[in-house]
C-alpha cells in the first residue's frame, strides 16, 4: 500500500523519495559516501533512541547513537532492534513498517533542517 493513511502522513514513496533526493543531495557535499543503506542505518538508531511522539520536531532530534565500533554489520544490528521493537500483534497496531516509515521520515526532516534550509528536497531525475 503506497497511498497515505491520513492526511498528515506522506506516503511510503513519497518518503522513500525525500531519502533517495537528500542521500544524492548529501553524498555529492555535506557527507560524501553517504548511500541510501547509510540513510537506513542512522534513522533507525535516532528511531531506537528518539521517542516516537517527538518527531514532529525535527530540530530536536539527538545525534546517532554509537553502536560498538566493531559492529560487522550496524544495519543488521539497527534492522533486528526494530523487529524486537515491534513484535506482532494481533490487531497489526504497531507494525514495524510503521516504525521504518516514522524513522525514515524523521531523518529526512532532520537533513531538511540541517542541510537545505528547512526546504523540501528537490528529486533526482531518471536521466541523473
Amino acid at each position: 500500500m503506497n497511498y497515505s493513511l491520513d492526511r498528515h502522513r506522506p506516503s511510503t514513496s513519497q518518503v522513500w523519495l525525500d531519502v533517495v533526493s537528500a542521500v544524492d543531495y548529501l553524498s555529492r557535499g555535506h557527507r560524501p559516501g553517504l548511500t541510501v543503506y547509510d540513510a537506513l542505518e542512522e534513522a533507525l538508531r535516532w528511531h531506537a533512541v528518539w521517542p516516537a511522539d517527538d518527531h514532529d520536531d525535527a530540530s530536536s532530534a539527538p545525534e546517532p547513537c554509537e553502536l560498538p565500533w566493531d559492529d560487522p554489520d550496524p544495519l543488521r544490528t539497527c534492522l533486528e532492534q526494530l523487529i524486537a521493537d515491534h513484535p506482532p500483534t494481533i490487531d497489526q497496531g504497531s507494525m514495524a513498517s510503521d516504525g521504518l516509515h516514522r524513522a525514515l521520515r524523521a531523518w529526512s526532516d532532520r537533513m531538511v533542517e540541517r542541510f537545505n534550509a528547512g526546504q523540501r528536497w528537490a528529486h533526482p531525475s531518471a536521466s541523473g
